[in-house]
């Protein structure tokens, strides 16, 4: 059963953004009807379904979804727009040809995404702000809000630079104020990402203690994109402390199988820190919320036969074909690295291909590419499938993983070659889990590791920007990338005309 949280009171138009019901639940929540705010104030069951409909926006496409997954990927030298020639990819052809302009849809959908995101959290902490039940369990639920909020703010800051600073609920005669409608420097983005990540570490649950709920934000959660954002701000010591505090922690672990942590059965394990929860409730009975298409955009395209597996029938091809991983990137493994098998489906000319669960994919040019996305598919024969049947392509219950205990290990290492610190031992530990030996822990050797351990999780292009490489690697790779331009996108011309030129441009649109 789905189940819809009602927007009746907790909806809002902000930044010139239509807030709208998300249709999609988070976590095992009984059928609702219409919440109050007075309920919210007093009732903490109340208020949990409040943060949940926070949440709920992480479902969008926009926010961590497959529109991320084009801005982090597409653009990068990991991965190409994929599909078909004709295929617009949801500006995915622009993206990743660098021929996007303010006008190009997908940055509209984006800003528009977060912010709902963001508008939403702000509603429901101008609520907790004054509820009145018992004040541990208000913290936690304004820390787990505080969190996405963050979240959303770091991918925003990340893809367009300054953006406007919205951390209240405006009154109507303010939405069109300049408060609202101009941009924010940088730095001032970056206090709000930590100030909230702040607050959530000093509110939130470890992972595993009784007020944890799996799927939830956790200390960890908290600590581990703290650390993230502390890198990008080249704070190594904030980053080093962070990501240490996260390792010394005794919660988190490297998984032992690195393809199958991309699978169902690798949902929310000991390397897990967040992602986005989908698929069955915990009763097995029941589904819960699907991430619209994740997987569907992302699976092999073409003319299938009927795959039959284990008595169960599926017709057809598995997606759209879209976030193709690169020729390049499939080049950046070492021998011996157990992850290039884990991260792309390699078709051919000559042979079939058959997955991991015995679905076997035809020989080119019956399937388009010569190479899928292996983290984003998902099983429609061993994995539990949509609500809708086995044959719902458009929603299967693939879970996004945000924040990995890898990550963590490779932002201490990188930090520790500012700080000095050791290096050596977790980068070790990333490499000896990829079956891979380790003499050196350099800045580059840890950059490169970053490639091919967080390969096709919308990182690279972000990472390129970060370290000042993106100009010279793109180019490289014969895309028109220009030096000073192309590090940001631009603010979409939607957004720009609807705060009446307010909010200015970045440099060189």
């Amino acid at each position: 059963m789905k189940h819809t949280f009602y927007k009746t009171i907790f909806g809002l138009l902000i930044v010139s953004s239509l807030i709208t019901s998300c249709k999609k639940s988070f976590l095992d929540v009984p059928p609702q009807g219409q919440l109050t705010k007075e309920q919210a104030l007093i009732d903490p069951d109340a208020a949990s379904k409040l943060v949940i409909s926070v949440y709920n926006t992480l479902y969008l496409q926009g926010t961590v979804g497959l529109k991320l997954v084009i801005l982090g990927d597409v653009a990068s030298d990991d991965s190409d727009k994929g599909s078909v020639p004709s295929d617009n990819g949801f500006s995915g052809i622009f993206i990743d040809a660098f021929t996007y302009d303010a006008n190009t849809p997908i940055f509209n959908d984006v800003w528009v995404d977060n912010y709902k995101g963001i508008a939403r959290a702000n509603n429901a902490l101008s609520i907790l702000d004054n509820a009145t039940f018992d004040d541990v369990t208000r913290r936690r639920l304004i820390g787990e809000t505080r969190f996405i909020r963050a979240l959303y703010y770091f991918n925003l800051v990340r893809i367009f630079g300054g953006v406007p600073k919205v951390t209240r609920v405006p009154l109507t005669t303010e939405v069109n104020s300049d408060e609202f409608q101009t941009r924010a420097k940088v730095d001032t983005i970056y206090k709000v990402i930590t100030d909230d990540l702040t607050y959530a570490v000093n509110n939130l649950p470890m992972k595993g203690d009784a007020t944890a709920t799996v799927g939830r934000a956790t200390k960890g959660a908290a600590q581990a994109l703290l650390s993230k954002v502390y890198l990008y701000q080249q704070n190594w010591q904030g980053a080093y402390d962070m990501s240490m505090a996260v390792m010394t922690s005794g919660k988190y672990d490297l998984a032992s199988d690195y393809a199958s942590m991309f699978r169902e059965v690798g949902t929310n394990n000991i390397e897990s820190i967040f992602e986005v929860q989908t698929g069955p409730d915990k009763n097995g009975t029941t589904c819960d919320a699907i991430s619209p298409n994740y997987s569907n955009f992302q699976g092999p395209r073409g003319s299938f036969p009927t795959n039959t597996v284990d008595g169960k029938i599926y017709n057809g091809d598995l997606g759209f074909g879209l976030n193709t991983p690169t020729a390049d990137l499939a080049a950046a493994y070492e021998a011996g690295d157990v992850r290039k098998a884990g991260t792309i489906i390699f078709t051919s000319p000559t042979t079939t291909t058959t997955l991991w669960d015995g679905f076997v994919i035809p020989k080119q040019p019956d399937v388009v590419n010569e190479r899928y996305n292996y983290k984003g598919y998902h099983s429609p024969f061993k994995e539990t499938n949509s609500c809708n049947g086995i044959n719902d392509k458009d929603n299967k219950p693939k879970n996004i993983r945000l924040i990995r205990f890898a990550e963590v290990l490779l932002i201490n290492a990188e930090a520790a070659t500012h700080v000095g610190g050791d290096a050596l031992t977790p980068l070790k530990r990333v490499r000896t889990r990829a079956g891979l030996t380790t003499t050196t822990a350099t800045v580059n050797d840890i950059w490169k590791e970053r490639r091919v351990e967080l390969a096709m999780e919308a990182d690279r292009f972000f990472d390129l920007v970060r370290t000042g490489r993106a100009a010279t690697v793109m180019q490289a790779q014969g895309k028109p990338f220009v030096a000073g331009k192309h590090e940001l996108y631009p603010i979409p011309q939607a957004q720009r005309d609807l705060s009446n030129n307010r909010l200015s441009q970045n440099p060189n649109y």
